[in-house]
Order: C-alpha cells, then structure tokens, then sequence
C-alpha cells in the first residue's frame, strides 16, 4: 500500500466522513470514495460501512488504523528531523509542555542543552495534557512533560514516568482574611471570589472538589490564560485561585502564599510522556537526562505509589 493511500485511509477513519475527508484532504468526494475503494481491492476486504450520515469503520478498519497510525507517526517524526538536519542543525527536538514545567524547571534543562548543543533546534509547544498525547501518538511531539492524567484510551500508547509530585492547592495574596487556623470547608470556599485558568485540566479538578460534597462550584469572576497575569491579580485582591504551588517557586518575591490544608488541595504525578515503542531520537534523549537531572538537583521526587 502506498504512504499517500495509507495517509488518505487515516483521514476517513478520523473523519467517519467521506466528504470531511475530502475537505481535509484538498479533494473531491467521488476520488476519495474510489481511493478507499482501491484499498479495499487491495487489501480483499471492505474497511467502511455505510450509515445515514457518514461511514463506520468494520473490524479491518479497526485492525489497520494502529498499524496505519504508527507508519504515519514515525514517518512525521522523521521527515521532521531530516529537515532539521538539512537546515544545518544537529537535529530538532519537539517538547510539549504545561504551564507548570515551562515556568519552573525547562528552562534551565533547555539552556543547559542549547550551551552544549549550539546548533540543535528545539521548539516548545504549550497544550492541554489530551493535546499533548495526541501530539505525540501523531509523531508531531517528541516528548512530553506534563501531568501523567493521561485519557484513557490513549493510556495504551503511551508510557508515562513520574518525575515529582505537585500539589493543586488555593492560592491567595499572603495576608488574605483566610489565612488562619481555622480549617476551611468547602461551603466556605464556595463563597469566595475566583480567578482561574480555562484549561479543562484544572478546572475539571476545581469543579469536582465541589460536586462530590454535592456543592455547586462558584464561577470565577476573572478567567485568565496567563498566569503570571492571573498571580498578579490576586495578590492585589482578595481573589482565590487554583494552580499547582510548584508555580510559587519563582515568585517568592511576591505577597502568595498556599492556604491552609482543605479539601480542594490534592496532590498528582507529573512527569515524562513517550510515545510507546517509538524511536526516541539522541537529542531529545539529551533534554530528558537534563530534566531529569534538573529534577534531582531541586530535590523532586515522585509518589511512586501514586503512579
């Protein structure tokens, strides 16, 4: 089977779509229907069925989609790195990364790297921990840092290894009204005023802290994509928020501080994220043992029993 049929039957997969395949595709309707068509030919062996309002994939389908998806990774992931190499660089390494690992430990493991390595590329690319391991099962992402929230149907293609444990924990200004000993209830909390990031990843983690007590979560008055924005404003107000206090470490300058044990702080692994059984390329071998090594230097340690 050709890469160009092997990429075309990829996209009606996703698509379960003849005519969005065609879209994405830059083509008509009838040559996609007769391309997949061919591959059936090919192949001996019908991959779609029809339905009122697109195809379904038959067990073949099913069967061919993971074989499928691996060739197309790795072939990205390596066109990627020869056009790397070509522009004259030792090589490219793609990280994605959350908010938290960008702020507090990749950048001295990425400086680390590009002092020794002049010449390598790397890109960074921001994205929920969903995007993340998508990007990575697609050969876009070479590795990435994040949470180890992994969904659940992608837990089979990726391997995940627990760096340190950080706490999502309530953040105020230091001499909020809050900041006693009085233990804080949820009733409480759902009474104050929050600034929070729109991510699903945190928000999906506020919101049950909530519900389980059969409390409805508060609405933040602000959302804010920046967090630097976001710590900003609430250690000029009397607004709460919902960030891992790893992100307190650079700001010891400033009037935060994590409130007192309650229900919403919850400890999580976070770590390194490897498309499994993939080609792990020297550079990004080189950014992993200077995470690694960033981690250890800064006395991080994951919950082991956690993970």
């Amino acid at each position: 089977m050709e890469l160009r049929a092997l990429k075309l039957f990829l996209t009606v997969y996703e698509c379960r779509n003849i005519s969005a395949a065609a879209d994405r595709l830059g083509m008509n309707q009838p040559a996609v229907s007769k391309a997949v068509q061919r591959i059936e030919v090919e192949l001996g062996v019908s991959l779609f069925e029809r339905e009122p309002r697109g195809v379904a994939p038959t067990l073949f389908a099913n069967m061919l989609f993971d074989a499928a998806r691996e060739v197309d990774s790795n072939l990205n992931a390596v066109i990627r790195r020869i056009s790397a190499m070509r522009d004259g660089s030792v090589g490219e390494v793609v990280v994605g990364a959350g908010g938290t690992w960008q702020e507090v430990l990749l950048p001295k493991a990425v400086a680390r790297l590009t002092q020794r390595s002049p010449r390598a590329r790397i890109r960074i690319v921001p994205a929920s921990v969903e995007e993340l391991v998508a990007g990575l099962i697609r050969g876009e992402i070479d590795l990435a840092l994040a949470p180890i929230d992994i969904p659940g149907a992608m837990t089979s293609k990726v391997c995940a290894e627990p760096l340190l444990v950080s706490e999502l924990a309530v953040i105020a200004r230091g001499d909020h009204p809050l900041r006693t000993d009085e233990p804080l209830t949820l009733a409480k909390l759902a009474c104050q005023r929050w600034i929070l990031p729109p991510g699903p990843l945190i928000r999906d983690r506020f919101e049950r802290g909530f519900r389980i007590q059969n409390i409805e979560p508060p609405l933040p008055v602000i959302e804010c994509f920046d967090s630097s924005c976001l710590l900003q404003i609430v250690e000029s107000t009397d607004l709460l928020t919902y960030l891992a206090d790893l992100r307190l470490r650079p700001r010891l300058h400033m009037n935060l501080a994590r409130l007192p044990a309650n229900p919403l702080n919850i400890h999580r692994n976070t770590g390194l994220i490897l498309r499994r059984s993939s080609y792990v390329p020297p550079l990004a071998k080189e950014l992993i043992a200077e995470v690694r090594a960033v981690c250890a230097e800064a006395g991080f340690s994951p919950d082991l029993k956690g993970a």
